[in-house]
C-alpha cells in the first residue's frame, strides 16, 4: 500500500477522487427536505433534480482547481468563516424552511443539521482559499498597455475619454440606463417620497421618520416643477435627473478608483459591464427613492476613506485638503439622505482618523471628521427641534424587539403573563400581533406603535417601561427571540430560497420596484402619469429586470450573500498580507449589514445596494499592490 501511495499518478487520481466525492457530499447538504416546507419561496427542489448534478460538478470543480491543481492551502481563518458559514447556512436553512428550530430538539435531526453545516462549510472554506489566492497572486501581466490600437475613427474619442475618464463613464452609464429612464419617465415614485412631499404641504405631521434634508428637496422640486412647468411630472423629473447623475458619478469615481489600483483592463471592463448592462442600476436610477442618492454619497465617503488608506500604505498618491474636503461633503451628505446614515459614518468616522494619515495630515483628517458630525449633530438636535419638527426615531432601532414580542404572543400566548402582556400592549396592538406578525418583516407589528408622532420624550418613556419586560422575557423565551431575530435577516448572509409571495406590501425580497405607489386623492399630492405609448415598453423591461432572479449564474447578483461573502474572503486576505490598516475602510460595508440586519425587511435588496456599489473599489483595494 505504501508502495502504491508512493506512485504520483495514483495519489493524483485519489485526490480527484476525494474532490468528486466531496462536491456530490457538499450538494447534497444544500438540499432542504420537502415535507412540512412553510417558507415564502416555491417549493425547495427535489434531491433527484438536475440542480443538485450541476451543484456537484461545480463544488467538485472548484474542490479540483484550489486544492489539486492549484496547489493551495487552506488556512485556519477560512476555515473557521467557512464553519460560520455552513452553521448559519444550515440553521437558517431550517428556520426558512419549517417557521421554527423545535424540530431540532431530536438528537437524530440535530446531529443531521450538524452535519449539513460541515457540508455546506466545505465549498465555502475552497471559495474563501481561492478569493485569498487571487487577491494576493503574483504580478499581473499585461494589466495595461500603452500602446492599444485603437482604430481611427475612434482614436479622437478614445483620448478625450482618456482624458475625462469620470465625464466618459457617466455617460456611458446613463446612455445604458436611458431605456429605463425613457420608459418610466418622470420615474418610479416610491411610497416614501409621496409621504415626503405630504410632508411638506402639510397632509402628513413633518417629523424625523423620513430624512428631513431630502423631504425638503423633494417638496421643493416638486414645488418648482408646479411653479415653473404646472406639472408634477416635472418636479419627480428632476429628482430623477439629480439621482441619475450622482449615481453615474460615483460609480464613474468608483471606476477611476479601479483603474489607480492598477486593475487590468479587462476586469474594468467587466466591472464597468455589471455597472452598465445590470438592470439593478438603471433600475434604481429611475426609482425615486432615498435609497439612490444614499448609496452614491455613502461610496463616495467610502472611496475618499480607501484613497487615504492608500496613500497612507504608500500606494496611492492624493492631496490630503481635497481629500479632507470629500470627507466632508460627502459623509455630511450620507449622514442627511439617511437616518441611519449617522450610525455608519461616525464609527467609520472615530477609526479611520487614526489609521488614514499621520502627523499634520492627521489634523486635517480629523477636523473634517469632526466638522462633519458636528454638522450632521446640529442639524438634527439643534435646527430640526429649533423648527418643531417632531423626533420620530426612538422607536426605529426596535424593530427587532418588537418583532420578538409579537412572535412570543404568537407561539406562547398561554404562558405570558397579564403584566407582561399589559406591557407590550402599552406600546403595540397586543391582541392583535399574533396575526399581524410576519417573520420577514417587521412593518405589520412596528406600525401599531402607539406612541409614534407624539416627540422622542414620549416614545423614549414607553420603550423604556417595555424594554425592562422585554428584558425580563428574553430569559424566558430565549429561542424564541432568536428564532424571531433571524427570521427577519437571514437573507443578508445565507443563501435560503429567494423570498416570493405575499408579504405585507409585497416588500420582504424586493428587488426591483417598477410600480407608483399613489398616497392620497388630493391635488396636493404627488401625481404622477408615464407615457401610455411606452406600457409595452416598461411591462417588458420590468419582465427583463426581475426575469435576470431566475437565469442561472446571471442570478448571483441578485443575492445578497454573494456581496457579503465576497467581502468577507477580501478581508481575510487583507489580514493575511498584514494591511490592518486597510480594515477600516471596510467599516461603512459591515455596518451597513449592519443596519440591514437590524432593520425592518429581510432580504431588501434597496437596503443592500449600497454594499453592491462598494464591493468592486473594496476587492480591488484589497488586491496586493505589487499583484494588482
Amino acid at each position: 500500500m505504501r508502495r502504491l501511495w508512493r506512485n504520483r499518478a495514483f495519489r493524483g487520481a485519489a485526490a480527484t477522487a476525494v474532490c468528486i466525492a466531496a462536491g456530490i457530499v457538499s450538494a447534497m447538504c444544500f438540499v432542504i427536505a420537502p415535507e412540512g416546507y412553510v417558507g415564502m419561496s416555491a417549493s425547495p427542489a427535489a434531491g433527484s433534480d438536475y440542480l443538485w448534478t450541476a451543484l456537484a460538478l461545480l463544488f467538485a470543480w472548484l474542490f479540483l482547481r484550489v486544492y489539486r491543481r492549484g496547489g493551495m492551502r487552506l488556512r485556519a481563518p477560512q476555515a473557521l468563516f467557512a464553519l460560520l458559514f455552513g452553521v448559519l447556512n444550515a440553521f437558517c436553512g431550517v428556520l426558512f424552511a419549517y417557521d421554527t428550530w423545535s424540530g431540532l430538539a431530536s438528537p437524530g435531526a440535530l446531529a443531521a443539521t450538524l452535519f449539513k453545516s460541515v457540508g455546506q462549510a466545505l465549498p465555502m472554506a475552497a471559495a474563501l482559499t481561492w478569493a485569498d489566492g487571487a487577491l494576493r497572486g503574483g504580478p499581473a501581466k499585461g494589466r495595461e498597455h500603452a500602446g492599444v490600437a485603437v482604430p481611427r475613427p475612434l482614436g479622437r474619442l478614445w483620448r478625450w475619454a482618456s482624458r475625462h475618464d469620470v465625464l466618459a463613464c457617466m455617460l456611458l452609464l446613463i446612455a445604458c440606463w436611458s431605456p429605463y429612464l425613457i420608459a418610466f419617465f418622470p420615474g418610479t415614485v416610491c411610497w416614501d417620497v409621496g409621504e415626503m412631499v405630504a410632508q411638506t404641504y402639510g397632509l402628513r405631521q413633518m417629523n424625523t421618520w423620513h430624512p428631513v434634508f431630502l423631504t425638503w428637496m423633494a417638496g421643493f422640486l416638486v414645488r418648482l416643477g408646479r411653479w415653473a412647468f404646472h406639472s408634477d411630472n416635472a418636479g419627480a423629473a428632476m429628482y430623477m435627473l439629480l439621482q441619475t447623475a450622482a449615481l453615474s458619478y460615483a460609480l464613474a469615481r468608483a471606476m477611476r478608483f479601479l483603474r489607480r489600483c492598477g486593475i487590468s483592463r479587462a476586469v474594468r471592463a467587466a466591472a464597468a459591464a455589471f455597472f452598465a448592462l445590470t438592470p439593478l442600476w438603471g433600475g434604481y436610477a429611475q426609482f425615486i427613492s432615498k435609497d439612490t442618492l444614499y448609496t452614491a454619497a455613502l461610496l463616495l465617503f467610502t472611496l475618499s476613506v480607501l484613497r487615504l488608506l492608500r496613500a497612507r500604505e504608500g500606494h496611492m498618491q492624493t492631496p490630503v485638503k481635497r481629500e479632507c474636503a470629500e470627507l466632508f461633503v460627502w459623509g455630511l451628505l450620507t449622514c442627511l439622505m439617511r437616518t441611519n446614515g449617522l450610525y455608519v459614518v461616525l464609527p467609520t468616522a472615530a477609526v479611520a482618523v487614526w489609521v488614514m494619515a499621520r502627523g499634520r495630515d492627521r489634523l486635517w483628517v480629523g477636523g473634517a471628521l469632526a466638522g462633519m458630525l458636528a454638522c450632521a449633530l446640529g442639524f438634527s438636535n439643534v435646527l430640526l427641534p429649533a423648527l418643531g419638527i417632531t423626533d420620530a426615531t426612538s422607536s426605529g432601532i426596535y424593530s427587532v424587539c418588537f418583532q420578538q414580542s409579537a412572535r412570543v404572543l404568537r407561539d406562547h400566548a398561554a404562558s405570558v403573563t397579564p403584566e407582561e402582556y399589559a406591557a407590550i400592549d402599552s406600546v403595540l396592538d397586543a391582541p392583535n400581533l399574533p396575526e399581524l406578525y410576519e417573520p420577514w418583516i417587521s412593518d405589520p407589528v412596528k406600525y401599531t406603535f402607539k406612541q409614534y408622532g407624539q416627540g422622542a420624550e414620549a416614545e423614549r418613556a414607553a420603550l423604556a417601561r417595555y424594554r425592562e419586560t422585554w428584558l425580563s422575557m428574553l430569559k424566558k423565551y430565549p429561542l424564541t427571540y432568536a428564532e424571531a431575530f433571524f427570521a427577519g435577516n437571514l437573507s443578508y448572509y445565507t443563501f435560503a430560497p429567494k423570498l416570493e409571495g405575499e408579504t405585507y406590501n409585497y416588500q420582504a425580497g424586493n428587488r426591483l420596484v417598477f410600480e407608483t405607489y399613489d398616497v392620497g386623492e388630493d391635488e396636493r399630492f404627488l401625481h404622477t402619469t408615464q407615457p401610455a405609448a411606452l406600457a409595452g415598453a416598461r411591462t417588458l423591461l420590468a419582465a427583463f429586470a426581475r426575469g435576470w432572479r431566475r437565469i442561472p449564474v446571471l442570478a448571483l447578483l441578485y443575492v445578497c450573500p454573494v456581496y457579503t461573502w465576497l467581502l468577507v474572503a477580501a478581508g481575510l486576505s487583507v489580514a493575511r498580507q498584514r494591511r490592518w490598516r486597510l480594515l477600516a475602510g471596510y467599516l461603512p460595508a459591515l455596518l451597513t449589514l449592519g443596519v440591514c440586519m437590524l432593520g425592518p425587511v429581510n432580504d431588501y435588496f434597496r437596503y443592500f445596494l449600497p454594499i453592491v456599489a462598494m464591493t468592486a473599489p473594496l476587492l480591488a483595494a484589497s488586491k496586493r499592490p505589487e499583484a494588482a
